[in-house]
């Protein structure tokens, strides 16, 4: 059974595999969703009456044209007799007519969609019906263009299988794969050309670079500490203290940077405070409330310890907003900080 699938797979089986697809689908077009239905026309009812002159089978003759209604038959007999007449030629003339007695036709055709005229008026002659012509070439063209159709969709499965594929798999083959990351390492995260990088020190757990730009209004980030074990220590981040003003987007004026510590079940935090907030006696007095008041500078280095957990969070980038509706240095443009945690209990990490 193996081998026999091995032969399929192979580019000449697709090939042909695809051809007699196509061919049955041809097939099913042509016979079943656009038949083609064949009417004699003037040139086979000619036909019909050479071959009856020859072998006086009415029988035939009635059957070959069986597909033409009577009145239809009529008329292309009168108007073939008549044609060979006037091209003076009596005998194929008298072959047609003795076809149309053979067939008991009338000599005098009532033309098609022409309606008995009133008294005193002149009929109107009805243009004769275009006589239908059809033939095995009309039967053959559905079928030969659904054969085509497939037979390109299989050459395209060919090539795609003998040349495209291979060279996908070269190339993918060809990358080197991802170093594998070193358990305890810092995570790798892009940082802006201003953030510090730090070895991680025994205990390290990573290092982490949130980033707020003004328009971000959810923003609330935090990270997982875990031993290189993958034993949950607790979790540190930042977000969104405290908002000035009104209208989108939130003017931010104090974040919350934070770390919980599982071991003791608490949280430390200190408010990054805008330079306008950390002045303002009001706003400072009800932010010192949820943690250590801290007034955010460009390069300073803030900590936050627990129990068994410490933070080392280097302020790398601060911008203000400028908006003439508030004072300067009110709220946060931007702000990104350089997270870089440890646990203390260094032999337990291991």
């Amino acid at each position: 059974m193996g081998n026999i699938a091995q032969i399929f797979r192979q580019p000449i089986w697709l090939a042909f595999i695809g051809l007699i697809v196509g061919l049955l689908i041809g097939l099913l077009f042509g016979w079943v969703v656009w038949p083609v239905s064949w009417t004699p026309g003037a040139d086979d009812v000619a036909a019909v009456a050479d071959s009856f002159a020859l072998n006086g089978n009415v029988d035939l003759a009635r059957s070959r044209l069986k597909a033409l209604p009577k009145a239809d038959q009529e008329r292309i007999l009168a108007d073939l007799i008549k044609d060979r007449q006037s091209k003076n030629l009596p005998l194929e003339a008298e072959r047609l007519t003795a076809l149309r007695q053979a067939l008991s036709l009338s000599a005098a055709p009532q033309p098609t969609g022409v309606a008995t005229p009133a008294p005193g008026q002149t009929p109107r002659p009805a243009t004769a019906p275009t006589p239908t012509g059809g033939g095995l070439t009309d039967l053959l063209i559905p079928i030969l263009i659904g054969v085509f159709v497939l037979g390109l969709i299989a050459l395209g499965g060919v090539l795609f299988v003998t040349k495209v594929l291979p060279g996908m798999r070269a190339r993918r083959a060809a990358q080197p794969a991802p170093a594998a990351a070193t358990p305890g390492a810092p995570a790798p995260v892009s940082a802006p050309p201003e953030a510090i990088s730090q070895p991680s020190a025994a205990g390290g757990l990573g290092r982490f670079v949130p980033s707020y730009t003004l328009g971000n209004d959810n923003y609330d980030t935090s990270y997982s500490l875990e031993t290189p074990r993958g034993e949950f220590l607790g979790e540190c981040g930042m977000g969104i203290s405290e908002r000035i003003g009104e209208g989108k987007p939130d003017k931010v004026t104090a974040f919350d940077l934070w770390l919980f510590d599982k071991a003791d079940v608490r949280t430390v935090t200190q408010i990054l405070m805008s330079e306008y907030a950390f002045k303002d006696q009001n706003l400072r007095a009800k932010l010192a409330t949820k943690g250590e008041a801290v007034q955010a500078e460009k390069g300073k280095v803030l900590r936050l310890e627990t129990q068994s957990l410490g933070i080392t969070a280097h302020i790398v980038e601060l911008v203000y907003a400028t908006n003439a509706n508030f004072p300067p240095n009110s709220h946060f443009q931007k702000l990104i900080i350089e997270i870089v945690p440890e646990f203390k209990n260094v032999a337990t990490a291991r």
